[in-house]
């Protein structure tokens, strides 16, 4: 069980993460799940340098899969109870900028732009625990119910999807809406969608074949 497509394909979305900036030091970790098995980025890891040979296979309880010198991300916990809880296939969690200092201040980042009915709407934030922890785990698994993504207190986001490409798409799709909201927040309070507004732009999108992420169909 070499997995040598996915293995290439993470070290791919961890370099385009680092080139988007969503990431400091060796913050950040991506994972992708292939049946009963999770290939997963390794502890330590900076994103910009991570190759495919350094990819670790665990089982869907975490005991790792096949020699390796490397350990499994630290988040583990959360990649799992993701795949536990979703139909997701992908998950990208990050340490951007812009969403560390939303979830900073707020418990929820509200709408401030359309896009995020791709999300599910309002991202919940997960209060601070320390890496790895049950604790962080749980508070994640809670913000992401109903949702794609979620932000998290101190330490940065997480999102998931059908591949590695839409996990991307989307956490950094949240880093970009929380640019928005802290860019409104210095001025004035922002405006911000409602719950009918969010299912309007989901039927619309959905009548229109619309996505704003190219080459995807809403």
């Amino acid at each position: 069980m070499r997995f040598t497509e996915e293995r290439t394909d993470l070290a791919a979305a961890a370099h385009r993460l680092d080139r988007a900036g969503m990431t400091h030091g060796s913050g950040g970790n991506l994972s992708v799940r292939v049946g009963d098995h999770v290939i997963l980025t390794p502890s330590g890891s900076r994103l910009a340098d991570v190759t495919p040979e350094q990819m670790v296979v665990v089982d869907l309880d975490g005991v790792i899969v096949g020699d390796t010198e490397y350990a499994p991300t630290s988040e583990l916990r959360i990649h799992l109870d993701v795949y536990r809880h979703t139909a997701a296939t992908a998950v990208a969690h990050a340490h951007p900028v812009a969403s560390i200092a939303v979830a900073n201040i707020v418990d929820e980042l509200p709408v401030v732009h359309y896009t995020a009915a791709m999300l599910g709407g309002t991202i919940r934030v997960a209060p601070y625990a320390v890496f790895g922890s049950d604790e962080l785990r749980d508070g994640v698994t809670a913000a992401l119910s109903e949702r794609t993504a979620a932000l998290m207190r101190n330490h940065g986001s997480v999102a998931f999807g059908d591949d590695l490409e839409m996990a991307c798409e989307r956490i950094e799709l949240v880093d970009w809406l929380a640019d928005v909201y802290l860019r409104s927040a210095a001025v004035a309070p922002p405006a911000t969608l409602t719950h009918d507004d969010i299912v309007e732009v989901i039927v619309t999108a959905t009548q229109r074949h619309y996505s704003p992420f190219p080459r995807r169909k809403a």
